[in-house]
């Protein structure tokens, strides 16, 4: 998701260049013990398997699309010249692609764009040939309740204006309950469906958002994340989580809703075709509920800096992407400020919480395309 809308790119990266006061000695530490028990992700190999699901020969055709959360800004080098969208190759839609978990070639269409909402996705689906693939990735919805803004007037501008955060998240709250949130969703949902074959073979996963924050511990509460931002306080922590799953309830109750109206559909009576990937509302294998990014969060215990190597998203600075996107000419030859990838990547998975998302998407993958016959 885009963090930096246009009209604030100037003050947003200069208030980000305070932030030097804050690089502390990089603390990687271990996880705590009671995450590593519940948690079944591991950083070792993983095993493609033979693929007995696609009805067809070599190759399996896929799309990723929707928003920032898929197009990785900040992770690596750019995947293609498209610098509005900032699609990058350490996303986990690149990384899937070259760690495939079946043992066939694939094909990857991806076309996930920084900044993309529900609307703006129904472009991007008509670019989709009729037919073509077995299955899709996104995330997509963020956009939809202003997350940029949230990012902006709680994280940036509350250190100046701080009685804007409640009011944003108030507003979020309001569109994140509107009956247009849904019927946008559920308009990108039949537009997916409608350019795959009507068949059980052919799926949508939609994976949806991260808390930031570890809201318990008291090591951030006098932190900010450059000098004239607000601290970061349990409170204020907690609030932004509780969005943050406010919003991954939401989308759970949308895509629910869809799958009821496909009640009676040939095409869905042997399982759904749209498969909810919640990263943290995940189940291991003694039937704890654990958080994808648990113990890689903001303001993990014994973690003094927000720069950590151990945290999985980007803070307000960081060493990838500082010379991108600085400026550009539009078709009158006018030079143009816009975001550079060091606004758009910020609060935005690292490369290795991508490389979690794509393991929860290899094992979702394995799980719902089983073998047949």
């Amino acid at each position: 998701m885009m963090i930096a809308p246009p009209t604030w790119t100037k003050a947003v990266c200069t208030l980000l260049s305070l932030s030097g006061s804050l690089a502390d000695a990089a603390t990687l530490k271990p996880l705590p013990t009671d995450i590593l028990k519940k948690r079944q992700v591991t950083n070792g190999p993983f095993s493609p398997v033979p693929d007995r699901f696609t009805p067809h020969a070599a190759p399996v055709n896929w799309v990723a699309l929707g928003d920032s959360y898929t197009a990785g800004p900040g992770t690596g080098k750019d995947y293609d010249s498209d610098e509005k969208c900032a699609r990058n190759i350490g996303s986990y839609a690149v990384q899937t692609q070259l760690e495939f978990p079946f043992t066939v070639s694939n094909n990857l269409d991806f076309i996930a764009c920084s900044g993309g909402t529900s609307p703006s996705a129904l472009p991007q689906i008509k670019t989709i040939p009729q037919g073509r693939d077995d299955f899709m990735v996104m995330t997509l919805g963020g956009n939809d309740i202003g997350f940029s803004d949230i990012a902006i007037e709680c994280l940036v501008k509350a250190g100046i204006f701080p009685g804007d955060c409640d009011v944003t998240l108030a507003k979020a709250k309001t569109m994140l309950a509107a009956p247009k949130f849904e019927s946008d969703i559920h308009a990108v949902y039949d537009q997916v469906f409608a350019k795959m074959k009507d068949d059980r073979h052919y799926q949508l996963y939609h994976i949806f958002y991260h808390r930031f924050f570890n809201a318990e511990t008291t090591e951030c509460d006098r932190k900010t994340f450059a000098l004239i931002n607000p601290r970061l306080t349990r409170t204020l922590r907690g609030k932004l989580n509780n969005l943050a799953d406010s919003l991954n309830a939401r989308l759970e109750q949308v895509a629910a809703n869809y799958i009821r109206k496909q009640a009676g559909k040939t095409s869905w009576s042997q399982g759904s075709r749209l498969i909810p990937l919640n990263p943290d509302k995940l189940t291991n294998s003694a039937g704890q509920t654990y958080g994808l990014f648990d113990g890689h969060r903001f303001c993990e215990p014994g973690v003094s800096s927000l720069r950590d190597p151990s945290v999985w998203f980007f803070a307000t600075v960081a060493k990838d992407s500082l010379e991108k996107r600085e400026e550009w000419v539009d078709d009158l030859g006018r030079r143009q400020f816009v975001a550079p990838e060091l606004a758009t990547q910020t609060f935005h998975p690292r490369s290795a919480g991508f490389r979690a998302v794509k393991r929860m998407l290899q094992e979702s993958l394995q799980r719902n395309r089983p073998a047949e016959g």
